[in-house]
């Protein structure tokens, strides 16, 4: 164990912007946190993945396999400095080997070690891949999870991982300064993804048919690119079918965006995605003072208040029915779940904080003033 109290020799490997994704976009905060630490001095060094852009191919596995390589010898390098430390984001698919080569390489030269993983795809189907990782990662790495049923089916899953902490995404989401309340006029239901079957968009469709058939006065939102020619197709001929009961606004991002919220009384998020971890999207929406209706797929469960929360073994349109029908009807009910919404992504914001901050203790190690309060990994139970 490095000695805390020597000045932090920091490595941070991983995939930085551009482009810009939910993995790229966590590592930049982390990189740029450690940076600005206030007074405690670190050496910080990147070793930057990213070839420029995502996808496969023999071009993109050269770029990143000399990047890796680069890093590597990096962390060889510094193999004779005091306080070594290597943080990284896990890569997804292949890219567990990338990241399994440089923790092994950061292990065999000292580093302390720590491990951010964003995905569930190994914990949807365990794969010798990630259990290889966590064996060369070593005992005494720490891995970062998204929320506390991640981190336990993780660990259950991958016994090498011994110590684990979870920090939410929430922390990119800080609340509106008021919750907002519904508006009179038929009940805007929203869904903003990369919209997909997998993610639901047919059963926003059956949804929107099942309240017309009921006489419920609704309009449908969506937002997001679609992400093949059959879900474009599938998007025009809801547009077409539902005469004026849907709209559709595309891609969206900043202000467009933030008009997309305020724009809508629930966000609906019947994902199917077997892969599905933390959506940025849930904790935007209730950031925005919208109730979450959603699928307990991943850390779901975890951040949205249990009654939008729909098992996934139950018929997700016969489970939501009788809320829209209340929220249509009773604009106090769609008030309180709208307070409701907005206080948990009030205290999910305030956790992320928390989480963020451990985690940063754990790889440069505690500022002065809280170094007697920093937060101490959970370690897996037996």
């Amino acid at each position: 164990m490095t000695d805390r109290r020597i000045t932090p020799h920091i490595v941070v490997s991983g995939r930085l912007p551009p482009p810009m994704d939910g993995m790229s976009r966590v590592t930049a905060l982390v990189l740029d946190r450690l940076r600005n630490r206030g007074p405690v001095e670190a050496t910080v060094e990147v070793a930057d993945l990213s070839p420029g852009w995502n996808g496969g191919g023999l071009r993109y596995h050269a770029a990143k396999a000399m990047r890796v390589l680069l890093a590597g010898l990096r962390l060889a390098a510094g193999a004779t400095i005091p306080g070594r430390r290597f943080y990284m984001p896990v890569d997804s698919g292949l890219g567990i080997f990338y990241t399994a080569a440089l923790a092994g390489t950061a292990r065999l030269f000292g580093y302390e070690r720590t491990l951010h993983h964003h995905s569930f795809a190994t914990i949807s189907k365990p794969t010798w891949r990630m259990s290889l990782l966590t064996r060369l990662a070593g005992t005494d790495c720490m891995h970062v999870l998204l929320c506390p049923a991640m981190q336990a089916r993780f660990q259950a899953l991958y016994p090498a991982a011994k110590t684990a902490m979870s920090v939410s995404n929430a922390i990119f989401t800080p609340p509106v300064p008021r919750p907002r309340h519904g508006k009179s006029g038929p009940l805007r239901i929203g869904h903003l993804s990369n919209l997909c079957t997998e993610k639901g968009l047919d059963t926003l469709f059956t949804l929107l048919r099942a309240l017309r058939s009921e006489g419920v006065d609704v309009t449908l939102v969506l937002a997001g690119p679609g992400l093949g020619r059959m879900d474009n197709a599938l998007v025009a001929a809801g547009l077409a079918a539902f005469d004026g009961d849907v709209e559709y606004r595309g891609p969206v991002d900043d202000d467009a965006k933030a008009a997309f919220y305020r724009d809508i009384d629930v966000f609906v998020f019947p994902t199917r995605y077997r892969n599905e971890a933390q959506p940025l999207v849930l904790f935007e929406a209730m950031a925005a003072g919208v109730p979450v209706l959603a699928y307990d797929r991943g850390c779901i469960g975890s951040d949205i208040p249990r009654p939008g929360l729909v098992p996934q073994d139950r018929d997700f349109i016969q489970a939501v029915l009788p809320a829209l029908r209340l929220w249509a009807k009773d604009r106090d009910a769609l008030a309180l779940a709208s307070e409701q919404a907005h206080a948990r992504a009030r205290a999910a914001h305030e956790a992320g904080h928390s989480g963020l901050d451990a985690l940063l203790d754990r790889i440069a190690g505690p500022l002065p003033e809280a170094a007697g309060t920093s937060v101490r990994p959970k370690r897996a139970m037996g």
